[in-house]
């Protein structure tokens, strides 16, 4: 009998390792704090965009890039040519800070993932700040707030 309680104790020791267990829900982070201004139709070359800005520097006094719409992988983007610090680098997991200026009531989400998956920050429409869990570590920006 104690080798049969050993045995299934065992067993449901392996499942949990082997994560057979609920998958965890992605957390997120609430970016504000630090809206700059920078982010809007000069990013984008004119027009009436309301463009989601990510930023090299933390501050958002750096390098700046955005995009009016949902960008499921961030490869292949750079930070806008002579814009401050980081110009010229790739977007993806090269960001600190975002900036939503949707105005439209549905701010923006950066998430970790491709695909908009796994862990975000997001923001407010006219906020912006620190990124916290996508900071460095960004690979997609989307329209609304942790809707992925």
């Amino acid at each position: 009998m104690r080798i049969q309680a050993k045995l299934f104790t065992a067993t449901v020791a392996g499942a949990a390792v082997l994560g057979l267990a609920m998958p965890a829900q992605a957390v997120n982070h609430h970016s504000t704090g630090n809206a700059t201004g920078r982010c809007g139709n000069s990013v984008l070359g004119g027009g009436n965009y309301q463009p989601l800005c990510l930023f090299y520097v933390h501050d958002g006094s750096g390098a700046i890039w955005g995009k009016d719409g949902s960008v499921s992988n961030l490869a292949g983007y750079t930070f806008k040519s002579g814009s401050g610090t980081g110009s010229g680098q790739v977007v993806k997991n090269n960001a600190t800070a975002m900036e939503s200026e949707y105005f439209e009531n549905r701010g923006g989400t950066v998430w970790v993932n491709s695909g908009y998956g796994g862990n975000y920050d997001w923001s407010y429409d006219g906020e912006g700040g620190a990124l916290g869990y996508t900071w460095n570590n960004n690979a997609s920006t989307q329209v609304g707030i942790g809707v992925g």
